[in-house]
């Protein structure tokens, strides 16, 4: 399974990308962060672990399907 993360600042100035590719075997997981001067690998447990905790936390967030919908239409209907 892969996860992607797109970071940014509150300045609209948009940071790097990171990948977050995970399976059946943890120990195995890896980060990818696309930088200025080419791809960073992360694959340190310590670091490996603040990563899954972002995307549980993002996933814990994020709108259903549904709801992320309806929000859609909202906006659209506001343009």
């Amino acid at each position: 399974m892969t996860s992607s993360l797109a970071t940014s600042s509150a300045t609209s100035v948009s940071g790097p990308s990171v990948y977050y590719v995970r399976g059946p075997v943890p120990a195995l997981d890896t980060a990818q962060l696309d930088q200025s001067h080419g791809p960073v690998l992360i694959d340190a447990e310590a670091q490996l672990a603040q990563y899954r905790l972002l995307l549980e936390r993002l996933d814990d967030t994020a709108l259903d399907v549904e709801r992320s919908r309806e929000l859609i239409h909202k906006v659209a209907q506001c343009l």
